[in-house]
């Protein structure tokens, strides 16, 4: 209990006091999700209605947990960053227990082992990205709901009036896991599968298989045969190197190798110390593949950028997540508490430079969309020109907030109306704004 209690003190510092998520506004996707959300009257429709799906992002990814996640948000605290982000915080709090408690089981009650590798997956750049970035909660979520099907998996009793229930919030953990984000809906039934398969819980799997069977349905009738996502995949050269840039990202520094390298040499060992230890590994690389598979259609999006910690980043949350902790487990296994100290000193080494570089760069991106932001709504009477690489930005704020007229100007996109030459416009330059002069050669986009 001492130390899960550490663990959520050392979480409120690192969240508020390192991260300063309560001082953070909205970012990229937020108001859309936000005023998406808001639209909503009644929060069943979320799952009932196959407009609200197909109209919420790109339309072909089907997770109405987020969309009810924000709508808790809204109804519960309105257009508010301060209680969205203390939501996002609890949710991280809860994951980081759930880790905890799940890895103290793994690791036969070291507390330490599982506490200092909980520690490390939330130094995870892809972690810190998902956890600053409100629009990525269902990736947090989702793993909030996976780890606690997997806790109440490796707890479930072989009878008694007591098995039912552990069933009961095994099958609804699992389900809301994968509404929450489609990552999850390869893993998470594997795992059940393989746990029922190994232990001849034939109820198990039926029920494993039946959630499967019925999401696949359900997302047939909401969404169709749909699950292209608007980018271009990569092809087998190119995906070849994506692979070989991973370790990159898993530390979003060249360390991340050497973490990649401890990794293999954690299997290696462990594979080596027991014939029995064989199918562990196996299972670990085949959940790694499965994880692979589902971020497949979207590895083009992490391509180019995956020096970059941003919103890419959480493309290989799951990924990251499941290597660290797998990997971890392994080590600890198979080591003593000096070797054990060692890696935990070049994980530590390595990860505190990607969190920093991390933080820094959300700190930067976020105040900039905040100052736009506020600018926006405060001045009415100034045309601004918005310089957000997620050119939607504005206009999503100029729709959440029910802006009466437009007077934006999207530096990166095309619309239908310009700007006539000579015609004022406010630039943030150096954190202050700044007023230009648009030319006759250079008239400026601006909303219809």
């Amino acid at each position: 209990m001492l130390l899960a209690a550490c663990l959520l003190a050392l979480g409120v510092v690192y969240t508020v006091g390192y991260l300063k998520l309560p001082s953070r506004w909205w970012y990229a996707d937020d108001p859309a999700m936000f005023a998406s959300a808001d639209s909503v009257r009644n929060p069943v429709h979320i799952f009932t209605e196959p407009r609200i799906i197909r109209t919420l992002g790109g339309g072909n990814a089907m997770v109405p947990m987020q969309l009810l996640s924000f709508w808790v948000d809204v109804r519960l605290g309105g257009f508010s960053t301060q209680f969205a982000y203390a939501h996002q915080i609890g949710s991280f709090l809860l994951t980081a227990l759930l880790l905890y408690a799940l890895l103290l089981h793994t690791l036969r009650h070291d507390r330490l082992a599982a506490f200092f590798l909980t520690v490390l997956w939330a130094l995870l750049p892809s972690t810190l990205a998902v956890l600053q970035y409100i629009s990525a909660r269902h990736y947090l979520e989702g793993l909030l709901f996976s780890a606690l099907a997997l806790n109440l998996l490796v707890r479930l009793p072989a009878d008694g009036a007591r098995r039912g229930c552990f069933l009961t919030g095994i099958y609804l953990s699992l389900t809301a896991a994968i509404l929450c984000k489609e990552t999850y809906v390869a893993l998470l039934p594997a795992v059940l599968l393989v746990v029922a398969w190994q232990r001849r819980e034939r109820i198990l799997a039926a029920g494993a298989a039946a959630v499967t069977l019925a999401y696949a349905a359900y997302r047939f009738w909401l969404l169709g045969p749909v699950f292209a996502y608007g980018m271009p995949y990569l092809t087998t050269r190119h995906y070849a190197k994506f692979l070989t840039k991973l370790p990159y990202a898993l530390a979003s520094n060249y360390g991340g190798y050497l973490l990649a390298a401890l990794m293999a040499a954690a299997c290696i060992r462990f594979v080596w110390r027991g014939r029995e230890n064989r199918r562990a590994v196996l299972l670990a690389v085949l959940a790694a593949a499965l994880s692979l598979a589902a971020i497949a259609p979207v590895s083009y999006a992490l391509y180019g950028g995956i020096r970059t910690p941003g919103t890419g980043y959480r493309i290989v949350f799951l990924l990251n997540t499941q290597a660290v902790l797998c990997a971890g487990v392994m080590a600890v296994r198979t080591t003593g508490r000096s070797v054990q100290a060692l890696i935990l000193a070049v994980a530590f080494a390595v990860l505190g430079v990607g969190a920093h570089k991390t933080r820094t760069l959300w700190d930067g991106i976020t105040a900039s969309a905040r100052l736009e932001g506020n600018f926006y709504l405060n001045n009415t009477d100034k045309i601004l020109l918005s310089q957000e690489e997620a050119w939607w930005f504005i206009p999503s704020v100029h729709w959440m907030y029910g802006v009466k007229e437009p007077h934006y100007v999207l530096a990166n996109r095309k619309t239908a109306g310009r700007v006539a030459p000579g015609t004022p416009v406010w630039r943030l330059r150096g954190g202050e704004f700044v007023a230009e002069r648009l030319g006759a050669a250079g008239g400026q986009n601006v909303p219809d």
